[in-house]
């Protein structure tokens, strides 16, 4: 894995949900439901770090990624 970029999240429209890479949260792009933000997050399968519900860290990066609401709050499972 080279690193994270925003453009691998979906773009689509009535997202609950976003990501949050260190302290950049990006409203442009996310999920509509925690189920399809767990199955993104589980596609980056051996590129995973370690993992604690909806906060993640990819192999190689040095900040955590996590999935938040329009509020900045974290998911919880």
């Amino acid at each position: 894995m080279a690193g994270f970029s925003f453009s691998q999240v979906p773009s689509q429209n009535k997202c609950r949900w976003f990501i949050k890479h260190g302290a950049t949260t990006r409203y442009d792009r996310g999920f509509r439901s925690k189920a399809q933000a767990d199955a993104w997050i589980s596609a980056f399968g051996k590129d995973l770090d370690w993992r604690a519900g909806f906060v993640f860290r990819l192999k190689g990066l040095d900040a955590d990624i996590s999935v938040v609401d329009r509020k900045g709050q974290l998911a919880k499972p």
